[in-house]
């Protein structure tokens, strides 16, 4: 798939934006193709080997009491968030490994899961009845000025019995950053509506999506190598993509598979490596360099760590990974 002239300049103008070392692109970007489909990798263990998600402990009303891992480790974690007032109110929260996914899959997965919820009505321990609402398409907004972004959300309501007692209930589900991030809660319909507990919900989900972080390693960090050259760099070789100077001397020169830079540990090589990434589209939101998975955490906030083990091969497609369809969404 070719990249257009104007998406490699876009990326660029964010590069350029936070540094004021001069960067030359090459005469002819029209050509750059996406990276090299990678090996075949198992999703989880392979793609992705480690997670770190950092959360907020306290968001208005609601306070994060407890976490759990999930030992199907498709299914990741949970946090959940009990009100201060109301003890017998609570939110969970739920991060699970997503991979890469067009947007319309969201909407494919939020009717995944609604339908599992539906589907076990009248089964012993379950609901015996269910009613949902038509799902709603939001976007919750991540960012400000350049950085700005929007993340689609989908946000339902639902009515459920149990046992001869209704509940006011509401799921909303995002997928940011490699995960999905789905929120749910319920109370006694005789002390909140259905309106009530979806505002409720959504306006928790908008502040965890604005204010959580989610980064991955694994083999989703696709970086191409910074190999050492000596001085001068030859800028004249077929398939060159840009080269990036200081004080008069051209410290990096990048293509395609490759950065070749007078030091590899660089600012100017690090940069460029950067740069390639995002305009062979190899950088993927929410995967870092194994060396960055050890951020610092801020005050108010809890950080919670996930380690995959390697399973078989889940797809025979050599394309990147994904969560494989058996492993469900519900």
């Amino acid at each position: 798939m070719a990249i257009k002239v104007g998406n490699a300049a876009a990326f660029l103008a964010g590069v350029l934006a936070a540094t004021t070392m001069p960067v030359s692109l090459a005469g002819d970007l029209s050509t750059i193709t996406a990276a090299a489909e990678v090996p075949t990798t198992p999703f989880l263990g392979g793609f992705i080997k480690e997670t770190r998600v950092i959360y907020p402990l306290r968001i208005g009303d609601w306070e994060a009491r407890d976490e759990h891992l999930y030992d199907d480790q498709y299914l990741g974690a949970s946090v959940r968030y009990a009100h201060v007032s109301e003890k017998d109110r609570w939110i969970d929260l739920y991060f699970y490994p997503a991979g890469v996914l067009p947007e319309s899959r969201l909407m494919q997965d939020v009717d995944s899961t609604l339908e599992g919820i539906r589907s076990s009505t009248g089964k012993q321990g379950s609901y015996s009845e269910v009613d949902i609402a038509p799902v709603d398409a939001l976007s919750f907004v991540v960012g400000s000025g350049k950085s700005k972004q929007e993340v689609a959300a989908g946000s339902t309501s639902l009515r459920l019995v149990r046992e001869g007692k209704a509940y006011s209930s509401s799921m909303v589900m995002v997928i940011k950053d490699l995960y999905y991030i789905k929120g749910r809660y319920s109370a006694e319909e005789s002390a909140l509506s259905q309106r009530d507990v979806k505002k409720q919900l959504e306006k928790l989900m908008r502040e965890v999506v604005r204010s959580a972080t989610v980064r991955s390693s694994g083999d989703c960090w696709m970086a191409p190598p910074i190999i050492a050259r000596p001085a001068p760099l030859a800028t004249d070789s077929p398939g060159r993509l840009a080269t990036i100077s200081h004080d008069g001397t051209i410290h990096a020169v990048a293509y395609q598979d490759r950065v070749e830079a007078l030091d590899v540990a660089s600012p100017q090589a690090i940069l460029l490596q950067a740069t390639v990434m995002g305009m062979t589209q190899r950088l993927l939101p929410g995967c870092v360099a194994p060396e960055n998975m050890n951020p610092s955490v801020p005050e108010g906030m809890r950080e919670l760590r996930l380690e995959f083990r390697a399973a078989p091969v889940e797809r025979s497609s050599p394309s990147v990974p994904l969560r494989p369809s058996r492993a469900g969404v519900t």
